[in-house]
């Protein structure tokens, strides 16, 4: 679930992050210079420890960077080394649920999730990022973590975040009327939101109804021209209704917009394009 806005709590930005679906990633030149620098700046941010082991914002800053470059359980034992100090500390907890989140824990994620919400009182980011691992299970608490937090003011901005997560335990519990409607409230109030393009079209996909699939799909691109996964989702729909030729096509563009769509690149070889 790939959810659009970025949570910002105490000292740290940090990216929800994507079960399905995921944004197109940076090429591999931009990704292999973005690692060097966060291992460059993990070495110095180590170094420093070691002479003020008790600097507790350079912890922080190395905490970060390790998730950034998914050395999950390093940041979860930086994360610990933090709450040792401040026990109840929100942003500590959040963060640590956040690296378990993207290491797969889910179970302790949705624990350590609780853990910041309560010390917290009033945590927004927090409750969402726990709505959506419940989605995930198809845990109605989601739903009601949803409504509440619709109901709250202070919530506002993370709206169509929060109709997303809703959306995805509907979804998943297959009530699909319901999943579509939220959908469509998203793209009536915010059409740049590109994830409900495509989970309605997945929707429709899931059940073959492979045309109205498309439709889905395309409506993202013509949101935007470059957004790979729209032009990917079309591909496979064109393949179930026999458009070989448009789903060449397809593949194609969305591989000449994001290199790393491996599914695309195999489907072009297993139709005879590429080697």
């Amino acid at each position: 679930m790939q959810l659009k806005a970025f949570l910002i709590f105490g000292f740290t930005t940090i990216c929800l992050i994507a079960c399905t679906n995921d944004k197109p990633a940076a090429d591999k030149q931009e990704q292999a210079s973005s690692n060097s620098t966060h291992d460059t700046k993990i070495k110095e941010l180590e170094t420093k420890l070691q002479e003020e082991p008790q600097a507790d914002s350079v912890r922080e800053q190395l905490l970060v960077n390790l998730v950034q470059t998914n050395q999950y359980d390093k940041a979860i034992a930086q994360a610990d080394l933090l709450l040792q100090k401040q026990p109840g500390n929100p942003a500590y907890l959040f963060m640590k649920a956040d690296a378990l989140e993207r290491k797969g824990d889910t179970s302790n994620a949705i624990t350590t999730y609780q853990q910041a919400i309560q010390s917290a009182v009033v945590f927004n980011e927090a409750e969402l990022r726990l709505a959506s691992l419940y989605a995930e299970t198809g845990n109605k608490t989601a739903v009601i973590l949803c409504d509440a937090l619709l109901k709250d003011a202070a919530a506002a901005e993370m709206r169509s975040d929060i109709l997303f997560v809703k959306a995805a335990y509907y979804s998943k519990v297959k009530e699909v009327a319901k999943a579509l409607s939220i959908y469509n409230q998203i793209i009536r109030e915010d059409y740049t939101y590109m994830e409900a393009y495509i989970e309605k079209g997945l929707l429709f996909y899931d059940q073959q109804k492979y045309t109205e699939a498309w439709k889905s799909f395309q409506q993202s691109t013509n949101v935007s021209n470059k957004y790979a996964d729209g032009y990917f989702w079309m591909a496979k729909a064109e393949e179930k209704m026999n458009k070989t030729k448009e789903a060449i096509d397809n593949y194609k563009r969305s591989l000449a917009l994001d290199q790393n769509i491996t599914e695309a690149k195999d489907a072009l070889k297993r139709l005879g394009e590429i080697k």
